[in-house]
């Protein structure tokens, strides 16, 4: 029988403490790798978390942020479909997506919507809704005399009425050019010159600001014009138009026509046309006794008897490449 000597009793003994101890480190190593992937777990899920959070608060922040300017709203009904007419610009500091308008009909209480829409407007951008591109929304048994009011609505769940707190409709002067004519008369800022010389008009640009304008003096007349023209085009105003007095009892008919007039009141002896951007207002001079486009300067006087006249603006030009011509009743002055 073989004989188990001190010597391998105690390796015996030293093996069964080597193995609890790489055991307990193999423990150990299971323990700091399953916190380590519970840690790691939890820091991808808050990660994530935040990540959410920040876009939520992001999306709180872009939908705060949207804001747009409406103006020149038109409502008309073809059919079973009402046509919005209107320009929308983008003056916040986000970016905007319409997706859907919506339009009530407060006359008869139906309601519509147009959930086809897909516009994008980047902060400053302006955009216009008319003729091909008008925006439609069905709507059965409405006119176009009925009161409506509408809304869009962003891609961020953003409601924008269309009307402005306390309105049901919008009235604009773009409407009321449209009857006559896309340029509108600023009738508060009429004016008359007197001249200082034969060819230099006296207190320019400010004038007289009057309908009651001296008799037997010669003058020129001033006023403001805008171009509303609904289609944006740019409205060139050429040498044949011209302020108008009809002639009636003791006042003989009179032709003021349009002026190039210098910073310092001095009449130009030739004509350059005048151009108005869409939205442009500028001040329009008459003072010629004949067409520049035809023939030379000459001043004109007012009328010697004391009379109230009527007056008319006879204006010529373009828009953009078509032919551009509009009367707009103007003013009644009183000679005196």
């Amino acid at each position: 029988m073989k004989q188990i000597s001190s010597r391998d009793l105690k390796f015996q003994r030293n093996s069964k403490g080597i193995s609890g101890i790489v055991a307990a480190i193999f423990m150990v190593f299971i323990l700091l790798l399953l916190y380590t992937q519970v840690y790691l777990f939890m820091q991808n899920e808050n990660a994530r978390y935040q990540s959410a959070v920040a876009g939520v608060n992001q999306m709180d922040i872009n939908r705060s942020s949207e804001e747009l300017a409406v103006s020149d709203l038109v409502y008309d009904v073809v059919g079973d479909m009402v046509h919005v007419t209107v320009q929308i610009k983008n003056i916040g500091p986000v970016s905007v997506q319409i997706v859907n308008l919506w339009v009530i009909d407060k006359t008869t209480n139906n309601y519509g919507f147009n959930d086809t829409l897909n516009v994008q407007l980047q902060p400053g951008d302006i955009d216009y809704f008319i003729e091909s591109n008008i925006l439609k929304v069905p709507l059965t048994g409405s006119n176009s005399s009925n009161i409506f009011a509408s809304w869009f609505v962003t891609s961020n769940g953003n409601l924008i009425p269309l009307e402005k707190a306390g309105e049901t409709q919008h009235v604009v002067i773009s409407q009321v050019a449209l009857g006559i004519g896309a340029l509108a008369m600023d009738f508060d800022t009429f004016r008359y010159f007197t001249f200082e010389t034969t060819d230099k008009l006296a207190d320019y640009p400010n004038g007289t600001t009057s309908f009651d304008v001296p008799k037997g003096i010669y003058v020129a007349y001033g006023c403001h014009l805008t171009n509303y023209d609904l289609k944006k085009r740019t409205i060139t105003i050429d040498s044949h138009s011209l302020f108008w007095q009809p002639g009636r009892a003791a006042v003989a008919e009179g032709s003021w026509f349009i002026v190039n007039v210098n910073d310092d009141g001095t009449i130009n002896n030739t004509y350059t046309d005048i151009t108005l951007e869409y939205g442009e207002r500028k001040m329009i001079v008459f003072a010629s006794k004949f067409d520049l486009g035809i023939g030379s300067f000459d001043r004109l006087k007012t009328p010697n008897a004391e009379a109230t006249v009527a007056t008319f603006l006879l204006l010529h030009g373009t828009l953009d490449s078509d032919a551009f011509a509009q009367s707009i009743p103007f003013v009644s002055l009183f000679y005196n």
